[in-house]
């Protein structure tokens, strides 16, 4: 079953690879092959990750069935969150050639060199995942787990918390900004703001919410030094030559994915950015794991991907997929226009305190399993119906707000769902014990900062 089941995961991602590619609709195969993926997993995931799937499951299909909806509409639903799947196994790819070329013991004698305490490392961890995160989407996870887990785990406090609020902060705080983020698409279509006028407050929120994130993880950050071993005397040298040695792929690497993904959104490659990403993301991991095609344990590594790595997704996939049937079969079901007209009036109601409450609302939606891109379409739209005394600029960075404060704290976020598994933590500690306190905060500044932005820019 385990043989089937990967198998058919690198079939769906092969799949979404090759769909912007060829002249041919791919979408009947990437369904079947999603049907196969949801079907062969389920009996393979642990006990917690089943049973939501198994209760979206029959939430998204009993609504489906219930208003009758067309086979188009159950396609669409079962595929709408399978590229998720597939960047996660394209993206796993890059601990391949981390592994094969001890990019992992370049990285720890940098940090040896360049970081005496946990709360400097934290701050350079947040950055990098925010700003891989701009590039690779969701795809950061895999590749931050793989170039910090094995230098850091067991030599700070607190690992399974400093990751994910490293990586969680920095990647929710991208889709205030990143230009290819579906949340900055939705924010710009309900509102009518435009993205260069976003830009800007966005980018200074998200500097404002990192800096908030290392003030408030001082105290959970305890240790002057950390615990690295020492290197033997006379291997210094040595050592920032072995630095630079592996540094240089690696920024190489980033740099040509960069590049890469730039250059497909410019020529309006595929029909989103999770195209661009797959299809850049897996052409660069492929040339750069041929590097290693001569070296010794290349074939053990491959294997450890095989056995290891790509198992890593039973859990993921089906949820991701019985989800996006759940999101999917509500949108279409027609319940939440019946709700907009209650909206509608307790927005009245509140006034100008609609800012604040209806991101509230968002959040709240996003923790029981609606995704923020429904809601963000939902709520941009009763906004914007009202005649609030405050700019498009200020409801466009609330709402911005709300989606960003939704990915960190809903334990089913895609990115919440996917750090639970790397790291073997509950996702309640990762969305609520380890992030309430911070999103609260956020949300606070953020609310304030739309206010102000908007009265003295907008």
């Amino acid at each position: 079953m385990y043989y089937f089941c990967k198998i058919s995961i690198l079939s769906l991602a092969a799949l979404q690879f090759f769909m912007p590619l060829i002249p041919i609709d791919l979408t009947p195969a990437v369904f079947a092959a999603a049907v196969t993926v949801l079907f062969s997993s389920l009996p393979l995931m642990g006990k917690g990750f089943k049973k939501i799937t198994i209760v979206f499951l029959f939430l998204g299909i009993g609504l489906l069935l219930f208003f009758q909806q067309p086979s188009s509409v159950w396609i669409a639903a079962v595929v709408s969150m399978t590229s998720l799947i597939s960047i996660l196994a394209i993206m796993q790819l890059y601990s391949i050639p981390i592994q094969l070329g001890n990019v992992h013991l370049a990285v720890r004698n940098w940090l040896t060199k360049s970081f005496t305490g946990e709360n400097a490392l934290f701050l350079f961890a947040t950055i990098v995942s925010h700003i891989l995160a701009s590039i690779l989407s969701f795809g950061v996870i895999p590749v931050m787990v793989s170039l910090l887990g094995d230098t850091l785990k067991g030599r700070i406090s607190q690992y399974e918390r400093f990751i994910s609020a490293a990586v969680t902060r920095g990647f929710g705080l991208v889709v205030l900004w990143a230009p290819g983020a579906i949340n900055v698409m939705l924010v710009i279509q309900a509102t009518g703001v435009k993205w260069s006028e976003l830009l800007i407050p966005s980018m200074i929120l998200s500097i404002i919410g990192i800096a908030t994130s290392c003030c408030l993880e001082k105290k959970y950050h305890v240790s002057d030094k950390m615990n690295f071993a020492q290197e033997p005397v006379g291997k210094s040298q040595a050592s920032a030559a072995f630095v630079s040695k592996k540094a240089v792929p690696v920024m190489a690497v980033v740099l040509g994915l960069l590049i890469f993904i730039l250059f497909l959104e410019k020529i309006n490659f595929g029909a989103s950015p999770a195209n661009r990403i797959m299809v850049a993301g897996a052409i660069v991991v492929l040339l750069w794991i041929g590097f290693f095609v001569k070296q010794p344990g290349f074939a053990k590594t491959i294997q450890n991907y095989w056995n290891k790595d790509l198992l890593k997704t039973v859990d993921l996939a089906p949820l991701f997929i019985s989800m996006g049937i759940f999101s999917t079969a509500l949108q279409k079901s027609g319940l939440l226009a019946l709700l907009q007209p209650y909206l509608q009036a307790g927005a009245n109601a509140v006034g100008i305190y609609a800012i604040a409450v209806i991101p509230v609302l968002l959040i709240l939606c996003a923790i029981i399993g609606i995704h923020p891109f429904i809601s963000i379409v939902m709520f941009g739209h009763i906004l914007t119906s009202l005649q609030l005394p405050i700019p498009a600029i200020s409801i466009a960075l609330c709402l911005a707000l709300g989606g960003s404060i939704s990915y960190i704290v809903s334990p089913f976020a895609g990115m919440v769902l996917m750090l639970s598994k790397f790291l073997n933590c509950r996702t309640m500690d990762i969305s609520i014990s380890w992030n309430w306190v911070y999103s609260s905060l956020l949300f606070g500044e953020g609310i304030l900062f739309a206010y102000f932005w908007g009265r003295y820019f907008g």
